[in-house]
């Protein structure tokens, strides 16, 4: 990137571990998880997909583009206590300054909660 260019996000690697929490209950913790600082101040953070408690995620058919990182494939979050339609998503061909978070999972919603705790 040349000087005369404004970055729009920085993907680093966290660290720590990220703890993802739906309904106060812990669906995900990575220590291998990705961070996304977008130029808005706003931050995601991306785990892999197999670091998420298995049997909660169902395939959605909603697919919607986002500038940089292309098109994002959402699921469904099912507990025995809640649904949370399409707050959970990736990028399956995500590239450029995004390529890290290719085929990494990041959630979001009223019900979500993000930590980062020492590993």
């Amino acid at each position: 990137m040349t000087a005369d260019e404004t970055a729009t996000a920085t993907v680093t690697p966290v660290s720590g571990r990220v703890h993802i929490f739906f309904d106060d209950a812990e669906i995900a913790s990575s220590a291998n998880a990705m961070q996304v600082n977008e130029a808005s101040g706003r931050t995601q953070y991306f785990v892999p997909l197999d670091h998420v408690h298995p049997g909660i995620l169902e395939a959605s058919d909603t697919r919607r583009d986002e500038p940089g990182k292309g098109e994002a494939h959402f699921y469904t979050i099912k507990t025995l206590t809640a649904d949370g339609p399409d707050e959970a998503w990736y990028f399956p061909y995500a590239e450029g300054e995004y390529a890290d978070i290719r085929d990494l999972i990041t959630f979001g919603g009223a019900r979500v909660k993000v930590t980062v705790s020492d590993v």
